[in-house]
């Protein structure tokens, strides 16, 4: 099965459909406000407008995947799962530029007691963090800690169901990308990557995270087990396996809540 995103780059007809779901919450209905009175997607409504592009749905939940997609194979059911991570990036609008080398930025997950509960089991303590001790057993907890939950809910998802399966090399991260806003305008980037992490070149302590370089010398992971327990990963954007080019969404009339009251229930 070939789905937009999950195991290829959109069509110019579905990114267009994209655009325009994300447009729908321009009209004052989108969770985050802008300056100009008008509104954008939030987190949650942006996972909507993915499964409704791909005729899936959502999971609603802190699930680790934001929505599926199931199909008939094979005499069974094919499920493939997508976590959907947006984030406003200040120098979005370089990407495609000549010596551009942009990354992704995506917050993975912020589970304090299910991370230190496996560091426990490492016989890592906070006193080792803090002291910078063990860097590769600390890098290893928290790489097993994601594939960890990803598998639970993988098999949560399928509890009784024999028929269903996950597939692994379909499932993916999606980041989406947007600029600040210029003249009431956002560029946005839509990216995927897989969900199997790849190891880091190294793991060192810097200040307050554990950091996962790559073979370039940058950041890949960093880890705030003390402060949060963010979990932040930053893959290259050339590295990604789909996407889109820089796109904009349409802007309706906005539509004030007294406006669309009335217009739904009547004065």
């Amino acid at each position: 099965m070939e789905r937009a995103f999950l195991t290829r780059s959109p069509t110019a007809a579905e990114l267009a459909l994209l655009a325009k779901f994300l447009g729908t919450y321009r009209d004052g209905t989108g969770g985050n406000r802008e300056t100009d009175g008008s509104s954008r997607a939030d987190s949650r409504q942006i996972e909507r407008c993915f499964a409704e592009l791909l005729h899936g749905r959502t999971t609603e939940s802190k699930s680790f995947y934001d929505f599926v997609v199931e199909s008939n194979e094979s005499g069974g059911i094919a499920v493939r799962g997508a976590s959907i991570k947006s984030k406003q990036m200040a120098r979005l609008r370089d990407y495609g530029k000549p010596k551009s080398i942009l990354r992704s930025y995506l917050e993975l997950s912020n589970a304090s007691a299910k991370d230190w509960a496996l560091c426990r089991d490492y016989a890592l303590s906070e006193a080792d963090f803090a002291a910078h001790r063990y860097p590769d057993k600390f890098g290893e907890v928290i790489l097993t800690r994601q594939r960890q939950e990803r598998e639970a809910s993988e098999h949560a998802y399928i509890a009784g169901q024999a028929n269903k399966t996950f597939v692994p090399k379909d499932c993916v991260f999606i980041s989406v990308l947007y600029s600040p806003a210029a003249k009431g305008e956002r560029s946005w980037l839509v990216s995927t990557f897989p969900v199997q992490l790849p190891k880091p070149t190294t793991w060192i302590f810097a200040g307050k995270a554990l950091v996962g370089k790559d073979a370039d010398g940058a950041h890949l992971y960093e880890w705030y087990a003390l402060s949060g327990s963010q979990f932040k990963y930053y893959p290259k954007l050339s590295s990604r396996l789909n996407g889109t080019e820089l796109f904009a969404g349409p802007k309706p009339t906005v539509e004030t809540l007294r406006a669309k009251a009335a217009r739904l229930f009547g004065d």
